[in-house]
């Protein structure tokens, strides 16, 4: 039987997204995999089902590459928020997700934003005890000083360089993400200050590798770069495929930028 789905990205982290209130998906870790292969199946960084919320708009229930289930996305709610607003009609919409609520709004140059609460202080379901909110790993790699952990309802580690180019994900990335520190592992965020109202950033997301961008990862690296002095509050973020726009409130981060269709396809789920 096939079942349709729409192919989406946000500046290039790109998803297959199938509306589970209308179809049947079930988890199926080999499935989810095929899915996502780039060379054998349809190929994502991650795998979203839309399913019905009791009290919000939608839940968002998102896997990785690999199998794995993710608290939350915020490029993904990005491009959930644009399905559901096209097929309501609504220009604001709720997005549960595993970990915490998403606000969504339809902005000018059809633009999404996408709201939550600032990053939680606890870090004890993250780190283990003997560690702390600023991680050295120079055992990786002698650039990684000071990572700050931050609690986007999923895990991060942002670290700071003089430059992109001096830090080479694809040698350090799974390192970094499966470090003895971590409970569950980490995204991972460079960020290179260009000025103090923006950055250029590189990804690993936990599970899924190495990303164009990362919606919860701008918002950890833009927080962390904001709580140490180092950008204001309002933040143009330069990615490889476009830009977005954070904004960092008393209570509340958002983050403002497209949400694009790919493809509309079917697709045989066996």
């Amino acid at each position: 039987m096939k079942t349709p789905f729409v192919k989406m990205h946000g500046n290039g982290n790109d998803f297959v997204i199938i509306d589970n209130i209308k179809q049947n998906f079930k988890k199926d870790i080999r499935l989810i995999k095929k899915i996502t292969n780039r060379k054998t199946g349809i190929g994502c960084d991650q795998l979203i089902l839309i399913e019905k919320s009791d009290e919000y708009d939608a839940f968002m229930r998102i896997y990785n590459n690999d199998g794995s289930e993710a608290e939350m996305c915020g490029n993904a709610a990005r491009c959930v928020a644009s399905l559901l607003m096209a097929g309501t009609k609504k220009t604001e919409i709720c997005i549960e997700t595993n970990s915490t609520l998403l606000n969504a709004s339809l902005e000018k140059n059809n633009e999404i934003s996408v709201k939550m609460s600032i990053p939680k202080q606890s870090l004890k379901n993250i780190i283990k005890n003997n560690y702390k909110k600023i991680i050295n790993l120079e055992e990786i790699d002698p650039l990684l000083k000071e990572g700050h952990v931050i609690n986007m309802g999923n895990p991060h580690i942002v670290f700071f360089t003089k430059s992109l180019d001096l830090i080479n994900l694809d040698k350090v990335g799974k390192s970094i993400e499966a470090h003895e520190a971590f409970i569950k592992g980490v995204n991972v965020e460079i960020v290179e200050i260009l000025s103090p109202t923006s950055l250029k950033l590189k990804f690993w997301e936990r599970g899924a590798g190495k990303t164009l961008s990362c919606g919860s990862g701008i918002l950890a690296a833009s927080y962390a770069s904001f709580i140490n002095k180092k950008c204001s509050d309002s933040i143009k973020i330069s990615l490889p495929i476009g830009s977005v726009k954070v904004n960092i409130k008393e209570n509340e981060l958002e983050i403002i930028g497209v949400a694009e269709v790919s493809y509309l396809g079917e697709y045989n789920f066996a």
